[in-house]
């Protein structure tokens, strides 16, 4: 791996966003602070488009963590039960009931889509945004299932002056960042492709006189002073279903939900503030998805008022902690069997292909869930792949170590598929605030290399601080082996030396059961934040 190191002025990149949700602008403290108030929804059961799996599951988790928060008024509304007048309906009570002060708030999971504007000129792209209920068909009467983005925009100004948190977790345009391989059972994604409608129900029908009076102005609803606008990704991607502790989910939903039990109060003041949870939200999504979805989020207010009180910290030893296993031949079950009798309750094998590891034993690849090659070519025998497990096992404990304290940002240059062998590349570092740092990689197949500090790379000791708020970049080439590299970076505001010392005495050597628990344990002691960033790579043509 060759490796040049530098920082870059960080860039504020301005997009057109897909499956958003509409944050509230908190400016009052929990005293002072109305009543929490919602209505969320979830869709799987689709009549007439094809299903989901994991938007009810989304919309169960939030309610739970919501009533676990304090909020006694909630309605839920699920599959056939959320359509569009249950929807328009429930919200009007809402607001009847709630006072100026109140917080409300709205959240959807389910299916999104494009049409054709209704008012030419309105959108810049010709399209407006919809979500899809679960009655709808693309023939009348069924088409009328649908909620446009100009029906959210009147439920949003009926709000008057209320703060309003509204949670979409779906999508309406784009692509993967990366294929997803066919040997991996995909659970789906929540988009579909809408044709023209030939005779559109919709038109004919009106809303509710309190909701017509605040149909849309000239204002963007971006520019409402109690509104902060958040992207849940960025245009081009598509948002995948996946599985999230043995359930299907979707990344957005889930990590809200975990930011509100208390886990985006990132500096343990005991309440959290919408900048917390809009960085909370930003890193845990792109971690949890491998960089799949990428959340882009604009907030308009730098309140630092708490949103929502802070959970018991028991939470944070709720992890499962369990990787599970599978492979394309029978044959190699016993080889799995014995390599879970290692690793009791860390390691399971299933049958299904939605294991978190599926081992490809004719090809010698080893693919994610979500259908990525993590190491191509090299997992030929099983001690080959229990490297890769290994390192994957420190992962998903490094992540959840991760979510315990303050995220670092990572960025990925070029963002988009993976990088073909002798191609440059950039992973950029960006930390809230000035510290000591170790960076060291996890190659594909296991290996731990050390890139600062480094005495042969950088004999003069400069790579030792990371400066506040400007990126520590990377400069590197894809090279063997190929597959998934994952570049972490831990800062601490004293220096590390037993740490720096285990790393570098790991430089150069695969990763062992034996040794990841002392590393998780020093990296536990002295972080004060952690970043990691993954980098898929291929061979040339």
């Amino acid at each position: 791996m060759n490796v040049s190191i530098g920082l870059e002025n960080r860039r504020h990149v301005w997009a057109r966003l897909c499956g958003l949700f509409f944050l509230a602008a908190i400016v009052s403290s929990p005293a002072d602070a109305g009543q929490w108030r919602a209505l969320v929804i979830g869709v799987d059961a689709y009549q007439h488009v094809s299903p989901l799996k994991g938007a009810v599951n989304d919309a169960r988790d939030i309610a739970q963590t919501l009533t676990a928060a304090g909020v006694d008024d909630l309605t839920t509304l699920l599959d056939g039960d959320a359509s569009r007048q249950a929807i328009l309906s429930s919200w009007e009570k809402l607001i009847s009931r709630s006072a100026s002060d109140d917080v409300l708030v709205l959240s959807y999971a389910g299916h999104g889509a494009q049409e054709p504007e209704w008012v030419k000129g309105s959108e810049e792209d010709g399209m407006d945004e919809v979500f899809l209920l679960a009655g709808f068909d693309i023939s009348a009467p069924g088409n009328a299932e649908r909620l446009r983005d100009d029906d959210i925009a009147a439920m949003l100004r009926a709000a008057g002056g209320r703060n309003v948190l509204v949670l979409a977790d779906s999508c309406h345009s784009g692509t993967m960042t990366r294929s997803v391989d066919p040997r991996i059972t995909r659970l789906g994604t929540r988009l579909v492709g809408l044709p023209p409608f030939e005779n559109d129900a919709l038109r004919s029908q009106s809303l509710s006189p309190f909701l017509a009076q605040n149909a849309p102005q000239s204002e963007d609803v971006q520019d409402l002073p109690n509104v902060i606008y958040v992207g849940a990704t960025v245009d081009g991607q598509v948002i995948p279903e996946l599985m999230i502790a043995g359930e299907p989910r979707g990344a957005l939903s889930w990590a809200f939900a975990r930011g509100v039990e208390g886990r985006a109060d990132l500096d343990r003041d005991g309440g959290i503030s919408m900048e917390e949870l809009s960085l909370f939200l930003k890193e845990t999504v792109r971690v949890a998805t491998e960089g799949r979805q990428s959340p882009s989020l604009s907030i308009s207010s730098e309140s630092r008022a708490a949103v929502l009180p802070r959970v018991s910290q028991q939470i944070f030893a709720q992890e499962s902690g369990v990787l599970t296993l599978s492979a394309s031949s029978d044959k190699a079950t016993p080889a799995l069997q014995q390599l879970t009798s290692k690793q009791e309750g860390r390691l399971k094998v299933v049958e299904d292909g939605t294991a978190d590891l599926f081992w490809d034993v004719e090809e010698g690849d080893v693919l994610t869930k979500f259908g990525d090659v993590v190491l191509r070519g090299k997992a030929t025998n099983i001690g080959q792949f229990a490297d890769v497990v290994t390192k994957w096992g420190f992962l998903a404990d490094l992540y959840a170590l991760s979510r315990e304290r303050k995220p670092i940002e990572g960025t990925l240059q070029p963002s988009v598929g993976h990088i073909p062998e002798g191609d440059a590349f950039k992973v950029g570092l960006t930390s809230d605030q000035a510290g000591n740092m170790a960076v060291f990689a996890l190659e594909a197949d296991g290996t731990l290399r050390l890139l600062a500090p480094n005495k042969k790379a950088d004999p003069l000791g400069k790579d030792t601080m990371v400066e506040a708020e400007r990126p520590y970049v990377l400069n590197l080439r894809a090279a063997l082996p190929f597959g998934a590299d994952h570049i972490i970076m831990v800062r601490s505001s004293k220096p590390m030396p037993q740490l720096v010392g285990v790393l570098s005495a790991l430089d150069g050597k695969v990763l062992s059961t034996e040794l990841t628990p002392k590393l998780l344990e020093l990296i536990a002691q002295n972080a004060d934040a952690v970043g990691i960033a993954g980098v898929y790579t291929q061979p040339a043509g």
